[in-house]
C-alpha cells in the first residue's frame, strides 16, 4: 500500500507551508511507495486491511469485500514476509512507520499492534467471505502475535508496553490502540492509561506522541535542522488524542475523557481549524522553515470518532450495558 498519494513535488509542498498557501489539489494524483529516507512502510497495509473491513462491517457492503478478498489476505501476507523469527512479530527499518521523523528499527510496538488487529480482523470477516480455513489461519496467527506482543514489549515494572528494544518510553499510538481494540487486560489498560496521567501526555493538547524524547542522534537530520525536532516527541497531535479518549471511554474513565474533549474542543475553536501538530505550549508547531499544516483531514475525522465513541459509550452505560469496540 502507498505511503502516500499526492500530487505536489516535496518542494511544491514546502513552499506551500512555508508560505501559508493552500495546497493544490487539480493535478493527477500519483502515489508514493518508498519514503523520504528510501525505506518501505509497513503500516500502510495492515490499516487498508482494518479499514476495509471496518467500512464493511459498518456500511454492510458485502460485495466490496468478497470482490477484494484476496487482495485483502495478499496484503496480511506481504506483511509475514517481515516476521523474520519465530515469535511472529514484524521488523521494518528505520524512519519507516507513521513516526517517520525518527529511527526506531526491528521490532515496533504501533505496527505490531496494528499487524494484530489486521490479522484480528480478517479472523472475525473469514466466516462470513472465506472459509474455515482462513478462519482458523488468521484466528491462530492473531493469538500468537498477541502473546508475543505481550511478551516482548508488556514491562510490568513501567506499567506500558515499551516502544522496541533500544527505547523504553511511553508512545502514544501503540499503547492507546491496544486499548481501544481491547487488546489489552483490563489491569494494563488502567496501568497504561494512570501512567500516561503522571506523564502529562494529555496537556496542554491531547495527546504527546511519547512521555520521553528519543534521544537526538534518532531524530531526522532534516528535523533537526528545521527547528521541529520534537515533531514525533514532544509534540501532540489530535488523532492521537481522539484515541486517547477512545481509550478512556472503553475503561469508563469518563470525566478524564470529558477533559480531553474540552481541550479538542478549546483547541480547535481558538484557531478555526485542526492543525497537523501542536507544539508543547498549546499553538501549532512553527518554525523559520516549517510550519503545522491546516486543515488536517487525519485528525478532523479522528476527533469526530472519539466524540461520536465517548457518547455511545455514556448512552450504554445510562442504559446498563456495556459495550465493544470490536
Amino acid at each position: 500500500f502507498p505511503v502516500k498519494i499526492h500530487s505536489t513535488s516535496i518542494a511544491d509542498r514546502y513552499l506551500h507551508s512555508l508560505f501559508k498557501r493552500e495546497q493544490p489539489i487539480h493535478a493527477p494524483i500519483k502515489p508514493k511507495y518508498i519514503t523520504a529516507h528510501n525505506t518501505i512502510s509497513l503500516d500502510g497495509n495492515a490499516l487498508l486491511v482494518i479499514a476495509a473491513l471496518n467500512y464493511a462491517a459498518r456500511s454492510g457492503d458485502d460485495e466490496f469485500v468478497e470482490t477484494h478478498w484476496s487482495a485483502l489476505k495478499r496484503a496480511v501476507i506481504w506483511l509475514e514476509d517481515h516476521a523474520l523469527e519465530d515469535d511472529g512479530l514484524l521488523h521494518q527499518a528505520a524512519f519507516a512507520d507513521w513516526a517517520d521523523s525518527i529511527a526506531r528499527s526491528g521490532r515496533v510496538l504501533y505496527t505490531n499492534v496494528l499487524y494484530w488487529k489486521a490479522l484480528h480482523e480478517l479472523a472475525l470477516a473469514a466466516p462470513l467471505y472465506s472459509s474455515a480455513d482462513d478462519e482458523s489461519y488468521f484466528r491462530d496467527k492473531a493469538r500468537q502475535l498477541k502473546a508475543s506482543i505481550n511478551a516482548h514489549f508488556w514491562r510490568q515494572d513501567l506499567g506500558y508496553y515499551v516502544t522496541n528494544e533500544i527505547f523504553d518510553n511511553l508512545s502514544s499510538s501503540g499503547n492507546l490502540l491496544a486499548i481501544a481494540w481491547e487488546m489489552t487486560t483490563p489491569d494494563q489498560a488502567e496501568s497504561i492509561l494512570d501512567c500516561m496521567d503522571e506523564f502529562d501526555m494529555a496537556n496542554p493538547v491531547p495527546t504527546q506522541v511519547v512521555h520521553r524524547a528519543y534521544p537526538n542522534k534518532f531524530v531526522a537530520l532534516e528535523n533537526r535542522w528545521g527547528g521541529i525536532a520534537n515533531y514525533h516527541t514532544s509534540a501532540a497531535w489530535l488523532w492521537l488524542g481522539g484515541w486517547h479518549i477512545i481509550a478512556l471511554a472503553r475503561m469508563e474513565r469518563f470525566m478524564e475523557a470529558e477533559l480531553l474533549l474540552y481541550r479538542l474542543s478549546n483547541v480547535i475553536v481558538r484557531d478555526g481549524a485542526v492543525h497537523e501538530v501542536y507544539a508543547p505550549d498549546g499553538f501549532h508547531l512553527s518554525s523559520f522553515w516549517y510550519t503545522s499544516e491546516a486543515p488536517l483531514t487525519w485528525s478532523a475525522g479522528m476527533v469526530v470518532y472519539a466524540h461520536y465513541v465517548y457518547q455511545r459509550h455514556v448512552q450504554k452505560l445510562h442504559n446498563g450495558a456495556t459495550i465493544s469496540e470490536n
